[in-house]
């Protein structure tokens, strides 16, 4: 199959990020930015209002815990809903469901956290902070929304919006109670990379296995942003036509958590510079009940997603690419050029 008609079938599973370009929606994203700056009081102010220059911009984190930046909690109603509009233009419609799901998770584990007498809470859908570095008329502008399971690292400059890196999780990995018990919300993608590893032969799947056991955590996470991607795995290329179906669909999945255009301006060097180049690698067992680890690389970007803790009941997920990261050459041309 040529790389042409991949972007078409890529197309048809529901990810329209690998066809003609799209226009660049940074207007937009910028607009949301501005007004969320624009909400800010002056109290608020002081804890969301960075320089594009400022080492926080470039530093991220996904565990439970204390954190800079203005939480969600500790927001006016008008500044909240700026700030969720912001996250929410970032995302798909299955992304913003993805969100919610993992909102439902912290929600439920909070209200055990307070069952328990546990004080402060370290479970909330209101534990995510916001931070925005510029001021409200940059041309340029970095906003970073974190908190546990989800972090998104949002830069705009040369007419380009990168959402990278990019952190989605869940413990437990199935939501227990309410009416979206039973829900998974990381389940789709790993459906199809369990498909995919069924459909590798034996030695495709002692190519895939990278890795004698599976990891405690993701590879390329916090402090691996200019980590080089590592291509070993099967290749894209060596895959059957069936095989490639699939591996084309997990990367579609995981890219359809972002925006369309965003996601396709994530994927344009891979598809121009590097042709769609691709590598899978799975370490664990293709079962939901057993420890497992799959890694999709590209000589740009590395998407990574674990489930090796807790039984396990606990997943991972991280888009990390050293070119784009916290708004990549672009951004930093901007601070060279503007702000030295």
């Amino acid at each position: 199959m040529t790389i042409c008609k991949l972007f078409v079938v890529s197309i048809c599973f529901g990810a329209a990020l690998f066809g003609a370009a799209s226009v660049s929606r940074e207007t937009t994203q910028a607009e949301l930015v501005t007004a969320f700056g624009k909400s800010l009081s002056e109290s608020e102010r002081a804890a969301a209002l960075r320089p594009l220059e400022d080492a926080e911009r470039t530093t991220w984190q996904f565990v439970r815990g204390a954190r800079p930046g203005l939480m969600l909690r500790d927001m006016d109603a008008e500044t909240r809903l700026a700030a969720l509009k912001v996250v929410a233009s970032c995302l798909s419609a299955s992304g913003r469901e993805q969100w919610r799901l993992i909102q439902v998770n912290e929600a439920i584990n909070g209200l055990a956290e307070a069952a328990a007498g546990i004080t402060p809470p370290t479970f909330g859908d209101d534990l995510y902070s916001a931070i925005l570095f510029t001021t409200p008329h940059e041309r340029a502008f970095a906003f970073q929304f974190e908190g546990h399971h989800f972090v998104l690292n949002v830069a705009g400059a040369d007419g380009i919006v990168t959402v990278t890196p990019a952190f989605t999780g869940a413990y437990p990995v199935a939501v227990a109670s309410g009416a979206d018990a039973g829900k998974r919300p990381l389940g789709a993608a790993v459906a199809v990379a369990f498909d995919l590893v069924n459909a590798f032969n034996d030695a495709q799947r002692k190519t895939a296995k990278i890795l004698e056991g599976t990891p405690a955590e993701v590879l390329y996470g916090v402090g691996a942003d200019s980590k080089a991607p590592d291509m070993r795995g099967v290749l894209r290329e060596s895959m059957t036509d069936a095989q490639k179906q699939l591996v084309d669909k997990l990367l579609a999945t995981h890219a359809g958590l972002l925006d369309e255009t965003i996601a396709s301006n994530q994927l344009k060097e891979w598809r121009t510079k590097f042709a769609g180049q691709l590598a899978f690698a799975f370490v664990g067992e293709a079962n939901l009940a057993k420890p497992h680890y799959y890694r999709l690389t590209s000589p740009c970007f590395t998407i990574e997603y674990d489930c090796t803790n807790g039984d396990p009941n606990h997943v991972h997920c991280v888009w990390s690419d050293a070119h784009a990261n916290f708004g990549g050459d672009a951004l930093r041309a901007h601070l060279k050029n503007n702000h030295s």
